[in-house]
């Protein structure tokens, strides 16, 4: 057994190729709520669902695939890191979003991107996001 546990599904990236196309489904059609992105750049919305699962519709730079992952918070991130390495899985990237949130990318056996994640939201942020998902600071 590993020294951590996965808690819950943090959320669930997906591809789009068309921001406007896809929200017209994602946010007017299934009800996902637009919410401030955590992360830097324009390329990533941020939608949540009733229970405060999210997903992540991703936009590919230059026509690059953008590929679909997973992300699971973790009860014990330090540990969590630790069992990765001690297996021979080594982080593909890491770090901290602006909402404190601490997350690692790594791949499994396949090629398939896996994030483990703490709990979002473990400080204030003042971002706000627009009707077409476009992120920004607030005052």
């Amino acid at each position: 057994m590993p020294a951590f546990k996965l808690t819950k599904v943090n959320h669930i990236g997906y591809p789009i190729s068309d921001r406007r196309r896809s929200l017209a489904f994602y946010r007017d059609v299934l009800g996902l709520e637009l919410i401030p992105s955590m992360v830097d750049g324009q390329r990533v919305i941020w939608t949540r669902m009733a229970d405060g699962s999210m997903m992540h519709l991703i936009e590919p730079a230059n026509g690059e695939s953008a590929g679909y992952h997973a992300a699971f918070e973790v009860d014990d991130f330090a540990a969590a890191l630790e069992t990765l390495q001690a297996h021979g899985y080594e982080p593909e990237s890491s770090g901290e979003r602006h909402d404190g949130q601490r997350y690692v990318f790594v791949r499994d056996p396949d090629g398939n991107r896996v994030e483990l994640t703490t709990p979002s939201n473990l400080r204030p942020s003042n971002r706000v996001v627009d009707e077409w998902g476009y992120t920004s600071e607030g005052e």
